[in-house]
């Protein structure tokens, strides 16, 4: 017969827990962490895990109370922090959330997914309209990774949002540079050049939205309301010289 020691594995669990989340047998990865916590509660990798499972369940309350918990033992677990964000995040609390990825940027300011947590933590000022906040938190993501298309398309939303036009026709060009099929760049530099009353230049744009998303209906109405303003501009032209 088998020791009691031997029965308790909660490395094994452990490994057996992480391969479920990679096979997205979530619930599987709980009962594996719940065999951890049951013997021993302030198993922090299980704990962590288990809101990795229980958050890729949606079930992102159940995932903060499990993040919490890590941080009560470790304030210092970074990742905890990230993922608390991300669940919040879910919740449409977004002050909360921009509050976790600040924690995690004190923790590792240099850490391997810093310019991803300012690129986050930029989204959540944005959703709130704190703009300049935003571009702040964007700037520092592209200054660690100046290669993320995103964050350069990002920043050019946000400085559109300052009617900062101009700057936001560089931002979508050197999303562009990243990435020349980012659909969503195109159709920012469009809006930025359509405001700047540069409307062949902005259809363009929007032309090249289409290419690359036939059913995107705002860049079909942005094109039309352009091609109209394009032929008032002419007919405007043409009295002028009569």
């Amino acid at each position: 017969m088998r020791s009691s020691a031997k029965r308790k594995n909660p490395d094994k669990w452990l490994i057996e827990g992480l391969a479920s989340i990679n096979l997205k047998k979530y619930n599987k990865a709980i009962e594996s962490f719940d065999r951890i916590l049951k013997i021993d509660p302030k198993n922090i990798d299980a704990q962590f895990n288990k809101g990795r499972a229980v958050h890729n369940l949606n079930k992102f309350n159940e995932a903060i109370a499990c993040y919490d918990r890590v941080l009560q033992i470790d304030p210092g677990y970074s990742k905890a922090w990230r993922w608390k964000g991300f669940a919040l995040r879910s919740l449409e609390r977004f002050e909360e959330a921009s509050l976790c990825f600040g924690k995690e940027i004190e923790i590792e300011p240099d850490g391997k997914y810093a310019w991803y947590i300012w690129h986050n933590k930029g989204q959540m000022a944005h959703i709130m309209e704190q703009f300049e906040n935003a571009i702040d938190c964007y700037d520092n993501a592209i200054k660690l990774f100046p290669g993320h298309a995103d964050s350069w398309y990002c920043k050019g939303l946000a400085s559109y949002c300052m009617n900062k036009y101009d700057e936001t026709v560089k931002c979508c060009e050197k999303a562009l540079e990243i990435d020349p099929d980012y659909f969503y760049a195109w159709y920012g530099k469009g809006l930025a050049l359509h405001s700047l009353n540069s409307y062949e230049e902005a259809i363009k744009c929007y032309e090249k939205v289409i290419e690359n998303n036939p059913d995107n209906i705002d860049a079909w109405f942005n094109k039309k309301l352009a091609n109209r303003s394009l032929e008032h501009l002419k007919q405007s032209k043409s009295l002028c010289y009569q």
